[in-house]
């Protein structure tokens, strides 16, 4: 399943692009995931929680980054395993930022996701739908803490 996002944030693109590589902001902004701990430079291990209609789905896996700062340019890959038998999921996400002024920045977001076990079987839409409320929820997060900042 692909995703393809596009927002503004009413910060500058330097402090979007710091936000967007801390880990633990990152995590701190998506609701139900958590880093654990750091394994090596750029790569964390962690957990995401996540409801898909009357199914609670919980994974433990990796996730790493490859940062392009000049650009302002990441590709995260993140793969899980599911907890009682949820089956796996595995997601490649490319984002960039681009200043729009100096306290004003655009962010794209595109992300191939693929899962497998129970959660495939919901159908496309619920996961879509899903995605699309928690990417709603991760940048009013992110839009309320460059502000306040």
């Amino acid at each position: 399943m692909r995703i393809e996002e596009k927002f503004t944030v009413a910060a500058s693109a330097d402090a979007v692009w710091a936000f967007l590589t801390d880990p633990e902001r990152v995590a701190g902004a998506l609701p139900g995931a958590e880093i654990s701990e750091q394994i090596d430079e750029n790569t964390y291990s962690g957990g995401m929680a996540v409801k898909v209609g009357p199914l609670n789905a919980a994974y433990t896996g990796t996730v790493a980054f490859e940062l392009d700062e000049e650009e302002r340019s990441a590709v995260v890959h993140a793969k899980g395993q599911g907890k009682a038998g949820m089956g796996t999921a595995d997601m490649r996400m490319t984002s960039g930022v681009v200043a729009l002024g100096p306290e004003e920045a655009e962010v794209t977001v595109v992300a191939d996701l693929t899962v497998t076990g129970i959660l495939a079987q919901l159908g496309r839409g619920m996961m879509q739908h899903v995605s699309k409320k928690m990417f709603k929820e991760f940048t009013e997060v992110l839009g309320k803490e460059l502000t306040s900042e």
